[in-house]
């Protein structure tokens, strides 16, 4: 009977340990890396994400009024006797700037070189954006008016273009970095909405 049963310890070791074995194999399944972990770690990812791209989401606002108020002209002539040039001014403003909180945070000043021939009247605006977080960007519209119109001039600035963060004064964290940015106006504020794109250098 004894001998019987050492027989049998081999074939009952054998089960047990390929038991194991397959016990094992499912293990890793609760290991962290995997189930309800896995979906945790997934979601803190997502949430990370979601919390760095609305990081990177600058919003500010001006007043038209305030930037009008400020306007400056500078005098205007024609060259030649002969030209196709009708009417031209060139005006040049600039107001306060405020976040959504409505704190005075910037900035903004533009100048808006307009010539009128028979075609109709044609502006280029050169545009200056300075917040106090560092952020300073500058860029071009080139646009087609219906009148000269201070308050028309204003609202020209309106666009969405590609800008770059590429003068550095003092501590620029943002100095490197493109943004796509989106001006737009509800005819009393002028909007700029920043959305990082990448870092240029």
């Amino acid at each position: 009977m004894l001998s019987g049963v050492k027989q049998l310890n081999p074939i009952k070791n054998r089960i047990i340990i390929l038991f194991l074995l397959l016990f094992v194999g499912f293990f890793p399944s609760s290991h962290s890396l995997y189930g309800k972990d896995a979906v945790r770690k997934r979601d803190l990812k997502n949430v990370t994400s979601s919390i760095g791209k609305k990081s990177q989401e600058l919003s500010y606002y001006l007043y038209i009024s305030d930037f009008i108020d400020s306007f400056i002209e500078i005098p205007t002539s024609n060259l030649a006797s002969t030209t196709l040039t009708l009417e031209s001014s060139y005006l040049a403003g600039r107001a306060a700037v405020y976040d959504k909180k409505n704190k005075k945070v910037g900035t903004c000043s533009a100048s808006f070189l307009n010539m009128q021939n028979e075609d109709g009247i044609y502006t280029d605006i050169s545009n200056f954006l300075s917040i106090d977080n560092g952020l300073i960007v500058s860029w071009f519209t080139p646009t087609k008016l219906v009148n000269l119109l201070e308050d028309s001039l204003v609202n020209s600035m309106v666009t969405e273009c590609m800008v770059v963060a590429t003068t550095k004064i003092g501590i620029n964290p943002f100095y490197g970095q493109s943004f796509n940015l989106i001006v737009s106006s509800d005819g009393e504020k002028i909007y700029f909405e920043f959305t990082r794109t990448g870092t240029i250098f």
